[in-house]
């Protein structure tokens, strides 16, 4: 028994649990409260059925996650718990948080080609392997989608008002998820303990996400649920990666949102006229071309991110000499890490209604 809690581990856990308990709760609940009363007050004002209702939900929902975390963090922040860490840069809680969001003159063409480089690289070869590997992944994405009441904008007949109302609510949606996973989650997470550690921990609740909260992905086959698990955590590494090491968060929201607008003009279409195959051709193969391009001119760049990404990861595995972990610690805290993403995404059903 004493083995079980020895002080390495009791420090493990109590880390870990505290941030659980002590920051994710809390935000998720008040998050939900929120959204509840958002659920009832805004078919009130707008007509569910109209493409407006999926544009308003999803704005105003990216807005209150946003403004949650910066005001429990101000909270947070003002009465300086004895439990919760000031952010390692030494600044407030808050202060530190936005700035996740900063786009300056020195630093804005980094987080495009950034950006560009996430897009281009990581999410459209993984996309499209994707519906190679699964073709059946655009009919049943659009079976899990168009049922959902905030995206009656799925069947506009005119293309120009789908697009906008797609890429405002695309934008809103990877708004929200980057807070939460990326900017609270593996940012936030790593002011309280390992940044290898936050970096899985947030991964891990983004792949169950990703696939248990899709209701069609276990429909087909095992194997089906398998492959968009490693697809949707090689993303959320290669995302919780990034945000630790350039604590920049515009990029991978920029990234996926446009990766997100082409997968539902892909969905769109295929309710229109129901075979796409000419389509997926037509959109994937200059991406394809532009992804080839780009990693011909970046490759020493693309190298270099590569090693440091690779080393970051073997670290996870192995025991902190700070901490003096022995073998069965490091056991201990990769085991506890994905209890804890379990966790997290048990308490994300609250916000994810």
């Amino acid at each position: 028994m004493g083995r079980i809690i020895s002080p390495n581990r009791r420090e493990i856990a109590s880390k870990r649990l505290r941030f659980l308990f002590y920051e994710i709760v809390p935000i998720f609940i008040v998050i939900f409260i929120i959204q509840i009363l958002e659920w009832t007050i805004l078919p009130l004002i707008v007509d569910q059925s109209s493409a407006l209702f999926g544009v308003s939900f999803n704005f105003i929902r990216a807005l209150m996650i946003f403004s949650v975390v910066m005001l429990l963090f101000y909270i947070y922040n003002r009465f300086k718990k004895k439990n919760l860490n000031i952010s390692k840069e030494g600044l407030a809680l808050h202060i530190g948080f936005l700035r996740l969001y900063n786009l300056t003159k020195k630093n804005y063409i980094y987080q495009l080609l950034y950006s560009v480089l996430l897009f281009f690289l990581i999410l459209i070869p993984l996309e499209f392997l994707l519906i190679i590997c699964l073709p059946q992944t655009v009919s049943l994405s659009a079976v899990s989608q168009v049922f959902k009441t905030e995206n009656s904008f799925l069947l506009l007949d005119n293309f120009m008002l789908f697009l906008f109302s797609a890429s405002v609510i695309q934008f809103s949606i990877s708004f929200s998820e980057e807070t939460i996973f990326r900017g609270f989650v593996a940012k936030r997470g790593s002011e309280h303990f390992n940044k290898l550690s936050a970096v899985m921990i947030s991964t891990v609740y983004f792949s169950f996400y990703e696939v248990f909260l899709n209701p069609v992905v276990f429909t087909v086959s095992y194997y089906f649920g398998v492959i968009w698990f490693l697809k949707s955590f090689l993303i959320g590494l290669v995302l919780s990666l990034t945000i630790i090491r350039r604590k920049w968060l515009f990029p991978l929201i920029i990234a996926k949102t446009f990766d997100s607008i082409i997968s539902i003009i892909i969905i769109w279409e295929f309710l229109q006229i129901g075979n796409i195959s000419h389509l997926l051709i037509f959109i994937y193969s200059p991406l394809l071309i532009i992804s080839l391009i780009l990693l011909i001119l970046q490759r020493s760049r693309i190298k270099e991110s590569l090693q440091i990404g690779a080393k970051m990861v073997k670290s996870y595995f192995r025991n902190d000499i700070k901490l003096k972990e022995s073998s069965s610690d490091t056991i201990f805290r990769i085991l506890f890490d994905i209890i804890l993403a379990l966790l997290i995404f048990l308490f994300g059903f609250l916000i994810s209604v």
